[in-house]
Formats: C-alpha cells, sequence, structure tokens
C-alpha cells in the first residue's frame, strides 16, 4: 500500500501542490525560529565560555530572585560585596594560585561624535561592559593587541572592534558617562577579547582598579577570579574558598558558572521558541482545512477507482492506510522543503540583524529539535487532517465502480450544526460567567470560551454559508449576470468546502483582529495614562537607574517648581521577596494622578498595599512587617494602590531610607513653574545635563505617550507578520479548493463551454467565488475578533484596561485586502478552467 501511496503521489502532485505548500509555510516558521535562537545560543555559549572558562573560580553573590521573578541581569552591574580582607582570605586557601578583585562599573562609553539629543532611543549607543583591568590575561579575558594596559587612573583600553566604531585611536580623549558624572581617559590600548572579540554587539573597556572604585563609590569588589595552583583540583578549591567567604556568597569552577549562565539564557530563549511555535501551530492549523479539502476533494474524484480496488479485494482497511500513507508522504516533503526554507530564512534573517546591530549570532546551523519539531508538527497536522476523509474512503463500495461518474455523498449538516451550537454556547457561557460573575481571575474565562465559541462558530460556518449564497446570488446576478448566480449555486453546492475553505481565513483575520482590538485599547489606556500626568517631563536615564545627582542638578535649575522620583527596590515580606515602592508622599500626587485611597500625603509613616497583597486578605489596619537590607519594620496599612501591575507595597522616602541602605531611583517627574514655555525649558534642561549626565533624558508626556505607542505598534507589526503565515496558508486554501473543484467539475466548465459561455465568463465565475468566499471569512472573522478582543480587554480592566478602542482603519485594511486576495486566489483556478479543451472537457468522466 506505501508503494501505492507514493506512485498516486508521484502521478499526481498538481493536486497536492499547494496543500504541501500549506504544510512548509507552517514547518518554515518553526525550523527559522529554532534555528535563530540556537545560533543565539550558541554565540551567547561562546561569550560564556570567553568568559569564565579560563578562569578556574568564581566567587561571587548567590544570584538573588528578583520580586517580579526575572531574577538578576546576568550582564549589570551589582553591587561591592567583598573587602579586601575577603580578597586576602581567597588569596590564603591552599591551592590559589592567584585572586583578583572584580570590578564592574555601571556607565558607558560615549562615541567621539556623541551630543547629546534628549532622545531616549538615540542616548547611549550601544551597551558598555567596564571593568578593572589586572594585567591577567586568565582574568581579564582579554589580550592586549595594540599600546599598553592602563596603568594611571586616567588611562583606559577599548576593544579592537569598538575603539573605531566609536570613533577612537589610541592616544583620543576618550568620555565614560556614569552615576557620578562623565569621566575623561586617555586611551592607552586596544585589546582582544577571547579568540575573535565577539561580544554580542557591546562595547568593552578596562581601567585601572583605583579608578574603577572611584566610579562606584565603593572600595569592595563585585567578584573575585582565582587562579588555581598546576594540578590542583578546581571544584575542591572552590569547596575550600566557600568556607571563608561571607554569607550569602558562592565560590563554583569557571567552568560551572558558564554552563550556569548559558542554561538561564536557554530558558530565556526557550519562551521565544514556545511563542514561534504556537504561531506555527495556528499557521498549520488554518493549513488543516486545506488538508481536509483536498483529501475530500481526492477521495471523491476517486470514488470509481477506489470502487475497482474493492471490487478486486482491496479492503477497507487498505483503502484507509494508503490515504493516511499519502498524507505522510505529503508531510515528508513538505516539511522537507519546510525545513530547507526555515534554514535560509533563519541565514538570512540572522545576516541582516547583524548588519545593524554587530555579531550576536554563533555559526547558523539547522538543530535536531529543528528537524523534529518540523517533522513531528507537518506529520500530525497532515495525519489528523487526512483521516475523516480516509475513513470516508474506507467505506467506499466495489459498486462504485459501475457509476459513471463521481459524486460526493451529501450528508446532513444536522449533526455538524447541533455540535457547533453546543460549543459555541458553551463558549459564550463562559465569557459570560468571565465578564458578568465577578470570578476571580476572568481572562482564563473568557480566553477558554472564546477558543470554544471559534470552534463552534467554524462548525456553525456552513450553515451560515448556504442561506448567504442564497441572499447573494439576486445581488450578484444583477451585478455579474449569469457569472454571478452560478458562482452563487457553485458555494451553496458543496456547502462544507465552501465553509472550510471561509473558516481558514476566517480565524487568520479573527487573531489579526482580536490583536489589533486589544493593541487599539492597550494605546488609549497607555495615552489615558499620561493625560493623568500634571508634570511637564519625565526624568529617564538610558541606563536604567537615574543618578542623584542629576535629580539634585535639575531641582535647582531655573523654572523648576519641585522634582519628584519614584526608587522600586525588592523587600522581604512573608518570606517572600516583593517589590516596592518608595515615594515623596508630599509631592507625589502633586505630580501625577495616581490610583490610591487615599492620596500619598496620608501614608502618615505606614504603607500603601497592591491588589496581589489586597488578594491575600491584607487590609486597611492591618500590620506588616517588611524587611529591608538595612532593618525590618512593622508598618500599619494606611491606604491601598489599586493599579495591578506595579509595585506590592509603597512607602514615603523616610521610611525607604530605614528599610535600605538605598534605594535605585527609576523614574522621576518634574513640575515647572507656572507660565514657563516647556519646549524651551527641556532644552535649556537638556543642556545643563550634558555636561555631566548625558545619558539622562528629560521626556514631556505626549512624546513618551508616542514612543509608548511606537513600541506598542511594533508589537502588533510582529505578531502580524507572524500570523501572516496563517493568511497565506489560508489564501493558498482558497486557491487550492477551487483549483480542486475546478478539476471535479471538468465536464460542467465543457459544457458550458459548449453553449456557449465565454473564457472570460468562466474566468470570472471562478473569481467571485474567491471573492465571496474570502469577504465572508474575513467579515465573520472580523466581527469573532473585534468581539473577543474586547471581552479581553474588558476581562483585563484589574490591570487598567478602561477602554476599548476599535481599530475601523485596519478593519477596513482587512476588508479590501480580502477582497483583493480573492482576486489573486482565483488566478490559477481560473486560469485553468478558461483554457480547458471544450470536447476533452465533456468527455471527462466525472
Amino acid at each position: 500500500m506505501f508503494r501505492l501511496a507514493y506512485k498516486s503521489v508521484k502521478h499526481n502532485p498538481k493536486r497536492l501542490l499547494l496543500t504541501a505548500a500549506a504544510v512548509a509555510l507552517g514547518v518554515a516558521l518553526v525550523a527559522t525560529t529554532l534555528t535563530l535562537t540556537n545560533a543565539l545560543s550558541s554565540g551567547f555559549n561562546s561569550l560564556f565560555s570567553d568568559i569564565y572558562g579560563d578562569t578556574d573560580v568564581i566567587v561571587e553573590e548567590v544570584p538573588q530572585e528578583e520580586a517580579d521573578g526575572t531574577g538578576d541581569d546576568m550582564f549589570a552591574a551589582t553591587d561591592a560585596i567583598f573587602s579586601s580582607d575577603d580578597l586576602a582570605a581567597v588569596q590564603a586557601v591552599d591551592g590559589v594560585a592567584g585572586a583578583y578583585g572584580g570590578i564592574q562599573v555601571s556607565g558607558a562609553v560615549l562615541a567621539a561624535d556623541f551630543e547629546p539629543s534628549g532622545d531616549l532611543m538615540s542616548s547611549g549607543g550601544a551597551p558598555s561592559q567596564i571593568f578593572n583591568w589586572t594585567g591577567e590575561p586568565q582574568v581579564d579575558r582579554a589580550t592586549l593587541e595594540e599600546g599598553a594596559g592602563p596603568k594611571a587612573d586616567d588611562e583606559i583600553v577599548l576593544d579592537i572592534d569598538s575603539a573605531p566604531a566609536l570613533g577612537y585611536e589610541i592616544g583620543d580623549t576618550v568620555s565614560v558617562a556614569t552615576d557620578t558624572g562623565v569621566e575623561e581617559f586617555t586611551l592607552v590600548g586596544l585589546v582582544r577579547f577571547g579568540e575573535d572579540n565577539s561580544l554580542q554587539g557591546a562595547n568593552l573597556a578596562y581601567m585601572t582598579e583605583s579608578a574603577a572604585q572611584t566610579l562606584t563609590e565603593s572600595d569592595g569588589y563585585q567578584q573575585i577570579a582565582v587562579i588555581v595552583d598546576d594540578g590542583a583540583d578546581s571544584e575542591k578549591v572552590a569547596e575550600a574558598i566557600s568556607e571563608v567567604i561571607p554569607d550569602g556568597t558562592r565560590a563554583l569552577t569557571g567552568e560551572a558558572k558558564a554552563a550556569e549562565s548559558a542554561e538561564e539564557l536557554d530558558d530565556i530563549l526557550q519562551y521565544i521558541d514556545i511563542f514561534a511555535i504556537a504561531f506555527a501551530l495556528i499557521a498549520l492549523f488554518v493549513g488543516s482545512y486545506i488538508i481536509i479539502n483536498t483529501f475530500r476533494i481526492i477521495v471523491t474524484q476517486r470514488t470509481r477507482e477506489f470502487g475497482l480496488m474493492r471490487a478486486i479485494g482491496v479492503t477497507g482497511r487498505q483503502l484507509r492506510s494508503m490515504i493516511l500513507l499519502e498524507a505522510v508522504v505529503i508531510a515528508a516533503v513538505s516539511a522537507t522543503i519546510g525545513i530547507i526554507l526555515g534554514y535560509l530564512a533563519a541565514i538570512g534573517m540572522s545576516a541582516l540583524v547583524e548588519a545593524f546591530s554587530g555579531e550576536i549570532f554563533g555559526t547558523v546551523t539547522l538543530p535536531l529539535d529543528a528537524v523534529l519539531w518540523s517533522y513531528g508538527l507537518g506529520a500530525l497536522v497532515t495525519l489528523v487532517s487526512a483521516l475523516m476523509p480516509a475513513i470516508h474512503a474506507s467505506t467506499i463500495s466495489p459498486m462504485e465502480a459501475l457509476r459513471e461518474a463521481a459524486t460526493e455523498s451529501k450528508k446532513p449538516l444536522k449533526l455538524r450544526n447541533i455540535v457547533g451550537g453546543a460549543i459555541a454556547l458553551l463558549g459564550v457561557v463562559a465569557i459570560f460567567i468571565g465578564l458578568y460573575t465577578g470570578v476571580a481571575d476572568p481572562y482564563w474565562y473568557v480566553g477558554s470560551g472564546a477558543m470554544a465559541l471559534v470552534i463552534g462558530v467554524t462548525l456553525l460556518a456552513a450553515q451560515v454559508l448556504v442561506p448567504l449564497a442564497f441572499g447573494l446570488r439576486d445581488v450578484l446576478t444583477r451585478i455579474f449576470k449569469i457569472d454571478g448566480k452560478l458562482a452563487a449555486n457553485n458555494i451553496h453546492r458543496e456547502p462544507r468546502r465552501s465553509a472550510n475553505t471561509a473558516a481558514a481565513l476566517m480565524i487568520g483575520v479573527m487573531l489579526l483582529a482580536l490583536v489589533s482590538t486589544f493593541t487599539e485599547s492597550l494605546k488609549a489606556v497607555v495615552t489615558s495614562q499620561f493625560t493623568q500626568i500634571e508634570a511637564e517631563f519625565f526624568v529617564l536615564s538610558t541606563q536604567g537607574e537615574i543618578p542623584e545627582g542629576a535629580i539634585d542638578l535639575l531641582a535647582g535649575e531655573d523654572g523648576v517648581d519641585f522634582v519628584t522620583t519614584t526608587g522600586v527596590t525588592s523587600v522581604m515580606y512573608d518570606g517572600a521577596a516583593e517589590s516596592i515602592g518608595v515615594i515623596q508622599q508630599d509631592l507625589a500626587d502633586l505630580a501625577y494622578d495616581y490610583d490610591n485611597d487615599p492620596d500619598f500625603d496620608e501614608l502618615d509613616g505606614g504603607v500603601y498595599i497592591g491588589p496581589d497583597i489586597q488578594k491575600r486578605g491584607v487590609e486597611v489596619g492591618d500590620v506588616v512587617t517588611l524587611e529591608g537590607d538595612a532593618a525590618a519594620l512593622d508598618l500599619t496599612v494606611t491606604g491601598t494602590y489599586n493599579t495591578e501591575g506595579d509595585a506590592s507595597f509603597w512607602v514615603d522616602e523616610s521610611i525607604g531610607a530605614e528599610l535600605f541602605t538605598s534605594v535605585p531611583l527609576f523614574q522621576a517627574m518634574i513640575v515647572m513653574d507656572e507660565g514657563v514655555d516647556v519646549d524651551q525649558a527641556q532644552t535649556d534642561l537638556t543642556e545643563a545635563l550634558a555636561a555631566e549626565y548625558p545619558l539622562v533624558t528629560l521626556q514631556q508626556p505626549d512624546d513618551l505617550a508616542a514612543f509608548a505607542n511606537s513600541f506598542i505598534d511594533l508589537i502588533l507589526g510582529v505578531i502580524s507578520a507572524m500570523l501572516g503565515a496563517a493568511l497565506i496558508i489560508a489564501i493558498l486554501g482558497v486557491a487550492n479548493t477551487l483549483l480542486l473543484s475546478v478539476t471535479e467539475r471538468t465536464r460542467e466548465i465543457g459544457l458550458l463551454r459548449a453553449v456557449g459561455v465565454r473564457k472570460s465568463s468562466i474566468w470570472r465565475m471562478v473569481t467571485i467565488e474567491a471573492m465571496v468566499m474570502a469577504i465572508f471569512g474575513t467579515i465573520l472573522g472580523m466581527i469573532l475578533g473585534v468581539g473577543l478582543g474586547a471581552a479581553l480587554v474588558r476581562a483585563l480592566e484589574e490591570f487598567g484596561f478602561t477602554t476599548i478602542a476599535i481599530p475601523w482603519i485596519w478593519l477596513a485594511v482587512y476588508t479590501i485586502g480580502a477582497a483583493i486576495a480573492g482576486v489573486v486566489a482565483a488566478i490559477w483556478p481560473a486560469w485553468q478552467a478558461s483554457r480547458m479543451d471544450i470536447l476533452k472537457a465533456i468527455a471527462t468522466d466525472g
């Protein structure tokens, strides 16, 4: 049966061409993403190996899990935790040949032609990694290529790629912006990092230990690198070092640290893989409609062939197996094509990205998981989709061999309608429960109800399409004469086939409409939040944390009424780390309209609690114990902060000073004196910051809202591009259904041509069929997408979603695009139909 299935596919490839293309597109999406993430992982694994591989033992702070669950930034500078006494203790451990204190400076190496623009996007350039220079290649992970290492505190070295990229040569003055201001150094050397200076797009700089300590305002070290004696066991030395270092720190081998960092990155990349596989499944799910239609039509066209096979002794089980084997052959071929296309796309995309961001990818190779996922998903979708047509083929009677033409059995739609109606009703009930009964986490009910509703509507589409075709018949007849009437009749004649084709497009458009509605509503929420700002400026830093010196400088400028800051850090509560916001209670509500009750000026030495803490049963008047790095305090809950997703606790800066040794400032707002020209003030304040704090930027609320909305548009663009594969597959489905339908109606088309119907009329008839199916699927998809998108926004009300915005422009674009897609999808089938030889068509069996 396998040979028979193979020969069937080989001798009739055209009828399966578009089906294979649909599967190949979905598979290519998986292969591209998995190949790219594998190359990205390879590049960073090489980087981690260069950073830690040559160092025998690393002594560092135990990584802390942040309150938001993201963990520490593996490349960010941390606080100094080791003293010179700790360094001496490590050096004294048996087996240690050398111990070197490591300091990373939080800052950025500025380009030679850098000019502060106040633009959040253009400030700062590529990320900078700045360390102290030890002169030991195993510790510095760098080799001098030109010049010398830094010896004086005003000397610096850069890597061999960053120096020319930033516009520097040896002997030039290099500017470095840090939390303490801008410092100038003389470039005295160039180094190569690792084997090939692969820094994943970052700039690398080294300075003397004392200069680094001055810039970090600490005489301690963040890390200790250890070189062991020849022949010493690094793991045993690490265990011995663990006995002499402070609590909350650890010692591990360089290889273990490299492996741990690589694993952390792979955990992050795994989410990207899951994201891509989810979209690939959507594309393949849409493709399943094409596969079902294709095999259903093929089985109908081969009814006499299967009848003859049954007559000579082939069993129904063998016929079923043959159809499924044909599906396997199609899956194997299309998955192979998809893998090749995906790999080529990954090579092209990696080259494009590196052209703008530097070398961040390793060698682009096709990983085994990409191959397994591609073949697995391709085979699964194709086999499941072909199962029902295969079962139908196994029921064909030997008597079918006596029929003159193949006919498809006309099963009633009653069972399909009952099942579809029941599933759709369950979906509506789940959505209603989520929106109107006050259940916790309503978005889960809305999400599950949405999926059920889509499946139900898909099954009911045939019932909707039949009356629609009849309803449009008169309209189409008046507009397109007999061609429109024939097109409507053809759609009505095969409601299942037409509905499946329209449903494929419906799902793609529905997802686009849902995402567009959600993002448009998100933009409305963001814009409304910025209208709540009384302050003229937001103060932000491209380095993340805003230097306190910059705040002091701004507060002293002419025209500034006051500057209010917001700090965010972690605090221990009930045995777990929670986020805490530190504000100035007398000024915060004057700059921004927070959703709190009462206003922050009534904190009164207590604490406000966020929605997540309120859900645990904590109420106003209760006493909570918060533990910072400086002290633990029992605080009375004096109010609530009601915006989901922000900090769990809110305290005044006076309480923050008792809890913590320091609180990073991530946001500040400036309120200007009445009557000040805001645009001129922004220019003046930016110039005031330029000398010492060039990476601190001022943004007006409207500009920041536009920046946030542009980022949302970017996300929408990425998602739309991912969903584009599903839409292309849906359009291929329209073309595929029409092409196979034209083949099935060969005799009919020949008879129409024989009685005088022109080629142009045949072409127009097929095109109208495609446009009706495409527009029907698009309109149904838009109705579902907008409705479900609005329901999702309503379900997320606790996260601040208060406005439902309809993306009217996008809906118009989708409608016009659907009509165009219908015309394009009909080109090949219409061409095939219009060029048929009349006599051969009439003589065709079935």
